[in-house]
């Protein structure tokens, strides 16, 4: 049988509320505006490597649009 170790603890209160979470979700809608990260479509790569690079290209190009 495992045991279970707990390491640390939560210092803050998490409000899991919806309106907690609305609040949260129309904050980040302000600052990303209505742009997503990536375009929309079915894309294919050959290996996670890739995907996982192009997706990373794809964040940090939306992050550079928001930023002043």
């Amino acid at each position: 049988m495992l045991s279970v170790k707990t390491v640390g603890r939560r210092s803050g209160k998490i409000d899991p509320s919806p309106e907690a979470s609305n609040a949260w979700l129309h904050t980040i809608g302000q600052l990303r505006g209505n742009k997503g990260i990536c375009p929309r479509g079915v894309y294919k790569f050959k290996t996670f490597e890739e995907a996982n690079q192009w997706m990373y290209r794809m964040i940090a190009r939306s992050s550079r649009e928001i930023l002043p």
